[in-house]
């Protein structure tokens, strides 16, 4: 399920709002970035053409106390999702798929454009048909 995250320096300022005693803050910073340090974390920033926005992306591995099973937490922006390892590789796959599919699209555009001399609309029509060949819809494609 997606969590809504707090950034440390928040979470510090939480605490000296609530009158906590320095030394509290103290160790509760020094936790939180070991915490931090020791799960490796490895951020990606996303971008594309269109958006000239960022999307921070965050993905680490951890491992559940409670549960005693190792999890993966993927984060986007401030959304956070934990997931079991097998869960994680399919979306990892699915993302490797839908590059692959994004890029020979564009290829696919370009050459209907270039080289047959069809306008971005009916190229974009002959896309969906390419698209519903591919992956047996024209819209999105759920895994099984």
């Amino acid at each position: 399920m997606a969590k809504p995250l707090l950034i440390l320096d928040e979470v510090v300022a939480m605490l000296k709002v609530t009158s906590a005693p320095n030394r509290v803050i103290e160790a509760f910073r020094q936790q939180a970035e070991a915490v931090l340090a020791a799960r490796n974390i490895r951020e990606v920033e996303v971008t594309t053409d269109e958006e000239p926005e960022v999307d921070s992306i965050t993905v680490s591995s951890s491992y559940g106390q409670k549960t005693q099973k190792g999890y993966v937490e993927f984060t986007l922006n401030e959304q956070r999702s934990q997931m079991p390892p097998a869960k994680a590789r399919e979306v990892g796959l699915m993302l490797l798929e839908a590059a692959e599919a994004a890029t020979s699209d564009e290829i696919f555009v370009k050459l209907l454009r270039e080289k047959v001399g069809i306008d971005v609309e009916r190229a974009g029509m002959v896309l969906i048909d390419l698209r519903e060949l591919r992956q047996g819809t024209r819209g999105i494609s759920w895994p099984s």
